[in-house]
């Protein structure tokens, strides 16, 4: 879709062109570094866009050799709407892995972004109305996991369920899928910075590491 493609170009360009005001609202919502949001996370998420919209044009399906005489072919279709439900500490880059590859396939979408850092997620549905994006595609709610992103959960028009979070959280969202219209679910779920050193590595090398990987949003 030649279209869609144009749009979500103009739709990180705007991206680009807010990026100060976009790093400020990361920066009082979730206490990111503002210059690294500024220099790091807002163009690395137009970037993410642009990625993406190179695929919304190029998504096909395949014709297949068959072992009869017949024509098989596949044919790729958007799933439906998509719930994404993303958390606090990466608000502008979780928000734009998860709705890039949606916009990409032709999928409308409802996003929950985290109850304690959901200003850039607004500022962002409104650009998407500037850049041409109709309305109705992106959805974005604010609220609490136990009501609006249960309600994502469990709610049977919508047909799948991308949620990042704690691996409690993503049971609930699993149960409450299967419950509802069995919709798909993709889970990135874990802990903070596991990591595990071994006996021969250089020890203040990997301090340095845990410290980084801890601590990676506030560190200089």
């Amino acid at each position: 879709m030649p279209e869609r493609r144009r749009i979500m170009m103009k739709y990180a360009d705007l991206v680009d062109e807010n990026a100060e005001e976009l790093a400020a609202l990361d920066t009082i919502d979730a206490g990111k570094l503002f210059g690294m949001g500024k220099a790091l996370d807002i163009p690395g998420a137009a970037q993410v866009l642009r990625y993406y919209a190179g695929a919304a044009d190029k998504i096909h399906g395949e014709t297949l050799k068959m072992s009869r005489e017949l024509q098989g072919y596949t044919l790729r279709e958007p799933i439906g709407v998509v719930g994404h439900i993303i958390p606090w500490n990466f608000p502008t880059n979780m928000f734009f892995l998860k709705v890039s590859p949606a916009l990409a396939a032709g999928c409308t979408m409802v996003v929950k972004p985290a109850e304690q850092t959901p200003l850039s997620a607004l500022f962002y549905a409104h650009l998407a109305k500037q850049a041409g994006i109709p309305d109705g595609v992106i959805n974005v709610i604010t609220g609490f996991g136990p009501t609006a992103g249960a309600a994502i959960g469990s709610h049977m028009d919508i047909d799948k369920v991308s949620f990042t979070g704690s691996t409690e959280v993503g049971r609930l969202v699993m149960q409450a899928a299967a419950t509802s219209n069995l919709k798909a679910v993709s889970l990135e779920l874990g802990g903070k910075s596991p990591l595990i050193i071994f006996d021969d590595a250089d020890v203040e090398k990997a301090a340095d590491l845990a410290l980084l990987g801890i601590l990676y949003n506030k560190a200089e």
